[in-house]
């Protein structure tokens, strides 16, 4: 690990900033005033304790403005000051067992009383060891993505006395980790404190001495910051052999790396050449780290798992050679024992003339080749996934060879294979693992992404027969409550086979099973059916799909007129609404064009501009409807004066401000007009309606 950390850093930039930032700490003059209690001298300085030493307390001139550097002194030498510290001081009488303590605090924290329990660890830390306690704190702290409140927390709990234990080292890296949101990656500064933390823990003088655990946390936090420099910095000072060396976890976390740092910080940026360059240098990166890993694996010193043979697949899967993905099969079948249904890429049975591949990426560079006594070969290029063989033990004593411990497939596995096998455009092979994985000796339990990418795989094939049998019995069968996209993906693979005659009695089935299974079916999923009848041009059978519209339009009115049976938000109700009405539109559009292409007896044109009107007046309706609640929805733009209110409200300032722009809105002024005229309109001018008999071949729902 610590050769590979190092050819990983000589072949980067050199770093342009240092990682580790450690303040010097001021001497100590006199007593700190701002302490509360006598704590004792701790033997490892750490890099965020910045103490402020003073003699006295800044004197504020009578007159002048308090700047917020003096308000901050003035706190300081007051002291913390604890809120109802007499009740708290009463509930710590019944608490003097450091176990009971942490777990009231743990309920204090779970009704969302952060601040009680905070004071509740200041307390009680005058009269016993409740680090445990501060704990709890500290991950709440982290959990709600409040990292400087939560360092504060972990400085102030060492100057009481209590000081960290693994636990707490553990819950600060971790935390350092954590993001509001999975697409954004981790900020800089989390990445100098979390190396500044575990180097702290590795210093001579340290209580608490880091594990494989809290090297995985710091990788864990450069990984997320996409910051390779300083995860080749952590990782080279893994050791070889011990406690401390690397595991399952570690190899995982660098693969990841290394995988998410081939697409860049910015890949917008970046050009498609410097792309291609730059994944196929993660690619040779990954493999020379997966030689490392099976070196080990055979000496048993590292087990292998799902996750790390899932982190490898992806990484070859972001290369654009053809051989790169080959390598999955190779890998699957050395680390799981699954053999391959198919043979390599280069032999003469094997064609690959009707792969599309991408020549931008750079070739593999050949490297020598390091044979070993059992014929393993150490070439990341050609060999890094060859078959091995367990190896002989290091002493003589012993009998045999150590045996294998294969890594147990599972969904992950599937869809590896999966997506291997439809990129270099060979479906049987997938369907063939598909079925080896599913059944026999592995019956591996598919998820429901699983079947999203076997929908996926029949999309691009045009299985449109295989995607409704999918739908229909398998995901039943596995007891998997399918989504909204996995019928979008269905109902994509029956559009992409249009000239299959049976192509709408698949589509009809995937419809069946979408309103059986949802409360709401899925709009998008419906027009796409609609406009898959129209590219049939057949009159009985668009009319045999409009006229199966008729219960599915029936709901969608109820849910327009009376609302959602279940409990969601304003914008997501309003938004399925305006689907509903993308769809009405759409079935109207759908009656215009089987009209228009006389594609249904001129005798008949009656009744369906009967069903077509009473579509259009209830769509010009729930239109309207929608329109006024999505107004309801906007917000105010940025900048507006807010008005005052009259007195005696008692809504709040901001929702009667809100409601004051609305109504003084130019634009809402004239639309509520419009409304006043046509309504008035409407009253002194009724329309005409005719007495026809309303006609018995069907309607909607009506």
């Amino acid at each position: 690990m610590r050769a590979i950390a190092g050819d990983a850093a000589s072949a980067r930039q050199p770093l342009q900033h240092r990682l580790l930032l450690t303040p010097q700490l001021h001497q100590r003059s006199s007593r700190r005033a701002a302490s509360t209690v006598a704590a004792q001298q701790d033997d490892v300085s750490d890099a965020f304790d910045e103490v402020m030493e003073f003699d006295e307390v800044p004197k504020v001139p009578e007159r002048a403005v308090v700047t917020p550097r003096a308000q901050q002194l003035t706190k300081r030498a007051k002291g913390i000051e604890i809120e109802n510290k007499k009740s708290l001081e009463i509930e710590l009488r019944y608490l003097k067992d450091p176990l009971k303590l942490s777990e009231h605090v743990k309920y204090t924290i779970k009704c969302d009383k952060l601040d009680k329990a905070l004071d509740l660890c200041r307390l009680a830390s005058k009269t016993m060891s409740c680090v445990v306690s501060w704990n709890a704190v500290v991950d709440a702290l982290m959990r709600k993505n409040k990292i400087n409140e939560a360092l504060k927390v972990y400085n102030e709990m060492k100057k009481r006395a209590q000081f960290p234990d693994s636990y707490t080292y553990m819950m600060v890296l971790r935390g350092l980790g954590f993001r509001s949101h999975i697409d954004q990656p981790v900020k800089e500064e989390n990445v100098s404190k979390a190396i500044a933390i575990y180097t702290s823990m590795n210093a001579p003088t340290s209580r608490v001495k880091p594990n494989i655990m809290h090297t995985n946390a710091t990788l864990n936090v450069c990984a997320l910051a996409l910051d390779m420099d300083a995860l080749w910095s952590v990782a080279g000072q893994i050791p070889t052999k011990g406690p401390q060396a690397a595991d399952r976890m570690t190899y995982t976390i660098i693969l990841n790396a290394i995988r998410h740092s081939a697409y860049g910080k910015n890949p917008e940026d970046v050009q498609l050449e410097q792309i291609a360059s730059r994944r196929q240098k993660a690619v040779d990166e990954g493999r020379r780290v997966w030689i490392d890993v099976i070196r080990k694996w055979r000496a048993g010193e590292v087990m292998i798992d799902e996750d790390l043979v899932g982190s490898m697949g992806r990484l070859l899967l972001t290369s654009k050679r053809i051989e790169d993905w080959d390598n999955v099969l190779d890998l699957v079948q050395q680390t799981m024992n699954v053999k391959r249904l198919i043979a390599p890429v280069g032999s003469p049975e094997r064609r690959t003339e009707h792969v599309p591949q991408d020549g931008a990426g750079e070739a593999v560079e050949a490297q020598q080749e390091e044979v070993d006594e059992e014929g393993y070969t150490n070439s990341p290029a050609t060999r890094a996934f060859k078959v091995v063989k367990p190896s002989q033990p290091e002493h003589a004593t012993s009998k045999g060879t150590r045996p294998l411990v294969w890594a147990q497939p599972g969904p992950q596995t599937v869809s590896l294979l999966v997506d291997a096998c439809q990129r270099m455009r060979i479906p049987r092979i997938a369907s063939a693992y598909w079925e080896l994985l599913t059944s026999g000796d592995h019956s591996v339990t598919p998820d429901l992404e699983n079947f999203d990418r076997q929908l996926r795989l029949f999309a691009s094939n045009r299985a449109s027969a295989k995607a409704a049998k999918l739908i229909r019995e398998d995901l039943p069968a596995a007891g998997i409550e399918p989504k909204n996209s996995t019928f979008r993906l269905a109902m994509s693979a029956c559009q992409r086979d249009m000239k299959n005659p049976h192509v709408l009695e698949h589509a009809t089935t995937i419809i069946d099973v979408m309103e059986k299974s949802q409360a709401d079916p899925d709009a998008q999923t419906l027009m796409e059916y609609l406009s898959l009848a129209l590219t049939s041009n057949d009159g009985p059978k668009i009319v045999a799909v409009i006229n199966r519209m008729d219960s599915i339009v029936h709901n969608l009115r109820s849910r327009v007129s009376f609302g959602p049976d279940r409990k969601m938000s304003e914008v997501a109700d309003v938004r399925e609404l305006k689907q509903a009405c993308m769809f009405l539109q759409t079935l109207v559009g759908t009656i215009d064009t089987l009209m228009n292409r006389s594609l249904v007896p001129a005798e008949d044109f009656q009744h369906w501009h009967a069903r077509r009107a009473d579509l259009s007046k209830f769509l010009g309706s729930a239109k309207r409807r929608v329109e006024k609640r999505d107004r309801n929805l906007a917000p105010p733009p940025e900048g507006n004066k807010r008005l005052g209110r009259p007195l005696g409200l008692t809504m709040g300032k901001d929702a009667w401000a809100l409601r004051e722009f609305r109504y003084n809105d130019p634009k809402r002024k004239e639309f509520r007009r419009d409304s006043v005229r046509q309504e008035r309109e409407a009253n002194f001018n009724p329309p005409r309606r005719s007495n026809r008999d309303e006609d018995d071949r069907g309607g909607f729902g009506m």
